[in-house]
């Protein structure tokens, strides 16, 4: 089994231009300060920021294979698709984070301190 099929996907991805990469991190500052006023956990913030950016950069690179184009106006287009791509990689991030809380809660030993009393 190769991992050439991955690279070039991984490298396909980082080889956005300029523009996107300075819309995208725009993006991702904003969404990181929305989260850091708004989360109860402050460090999420730090968390979430590079799975977002780079859902943005992912978000971009699937549309250009897929042929997706919402318009022709090349700014536009990659501010679109790479909110979806974010929208995408915050989704799977707080499902990542539910699931790790699920398997943390599942090795605590449950106690009942009246019941104990």
């Amino acid at each position: 089994m190769s991992l050439e099929p991955i690279l070039d996907v991984v490298r396909g991805i980082a080889m956005a231009d300029s523009m996107s990469y300075w819309l995208i991190g725009t993006l991702t500052a904003v969404a990181f300060l929305l989260m850091r006023a708004m989360l109860p956990v402050k460090g999420l913030a730090y968390v979430f920021a590079p799975a977002i950016f780079w859902g943005g950069l992912t978000g971009l690179y699937a549309a250009r294979e897929l042929g997706i184009v919402v318009t022709s106006e090349k700014t536009v287009h990659t501010i679109v698709m790479s909110t979806a791509g974010m929208i995408v990689a915050l989704f799977l991030m707080m499902c990542l984070v539910r699931l790790a809380d699920r398997a943390m809660r599942a090795t605590k030993p449950v106690t009942n301190s009246a019941a104990r009393a």
